[in-house]
């Protein structure tokens, strides 16, 4: 138990610090991967020879 009350002035904050850091970086992998998901449906439709819909392409456009 004394190790506990030791540590946990020094744990409380590093764990406060974190926890919008992780949010931030969890936030940026969402958008990037729905970027990718986004590219790789443009790409299919590229391939076949299909018309790509103006709307994913202005969803490219506004997210860079």
């Amino acid at each position: 138990m004394n190790w506990l009350t030791t540590v946990s002035p020094i744990l409380i904050p590093i764990v406060a610090l974190l926890i919008p850091i992780v949010g931030i970086i969890a936030g940026a992998v969402l958008k990037i991967q729905k970027l990718q998901l986004l590219h790789e449906t443009i790409r299919v439709l590229s391939a076949n020879g299909q018309q790509i819909p103006q709307e994913l392409l202005d969803k490219i456009l506004e997210k860079k």
